[in-house]
């Protein structure tokens, strides 16, 4: 079956934010936030937008200059082809991805929706900040621990902005709490992050 072969394909890419059980927990919500809010989506697509909508950022995927996403978008059919996925839905995949990252506005399709606002929640709350602070030396978000923190500060003031529907919006104002009360502690046990 296609799944388990997208699975083992996806296993083989490691990273501490980026990989498998990021991947996961995308899925996992993407359908929390769509029951919650009764919405009628392509498990199909979503599954394999789930696994491949970061594989543009890894090797031998990766091309300098060009976002991670879009990169994703020009490759995912190729490998989604011998796996026997229905091909009258790699548009729809293509279409998810594209639209995934907080820093970009998703089509209307609910499944672009509800993925984009999957992902965005990942960068929020106590996994968000997890992710964040386990990629500190490893990619050109957080060069330190200073600008991880900075980051986390800046998600959270930014990244509810960016939520689309209401499930998750009210999901993010719990996710920012968690943020901002990691801050105000590590904020008091560093001197106001002076001795950070």
């Amino acid at each position: 079956m296609w799944k388990q072969q997208l699975l083992t394909f996806a296993n083989r890419f490691e990273h501490p934010a980026w990989g498998v059980p990021h991947f996961q927990r995308v899925y996992d919500l993407t359908l929390e936030l769509a029951r919650e809010g009764s919405y009628q989506v392509d498990r199909d697509a979503v599954f394999a937008a789930a696994y491949l909508h970061d594989i543009g950022a890894f090797e031998p995927y990766i091309r300098p200059g060009i976002d991670h996403a879009e990169q994703s978008v020009q490759v995912v059919g190729e490998i989604l082809a011998p796996l026997g996925f229905p091909s009258e839905k790699v548009s729809l995949v293509k279409e998810i991805i594209k639209g995934h990252m907080f820093y970009v506005s998703p089509t209307s399709h609910a499944e672009a929706l509800i993925f984009h606002d999957a992902d965005t929640l990942e960068f929020m709350g106590t996994i968000g900040v997890t992710r964040i602070l386990s990629i500190v030396g490893l990619d050109d978000w957080t060069p330190d621990l200073r600008s991880a923190v900075d980051l986390i500060r800046r998600f959270s003031e930014e990244l509810p902005g960016k939520l689309h529907t209401p499930q998750a919006q009210q999901m993010g104002e719990d996710r920012q709490a968690e943020m901002e009360a990691f801050l105000i502690t590590l904020s008091g046990e560093t001197d106001n992050l002076n001795v950070l």
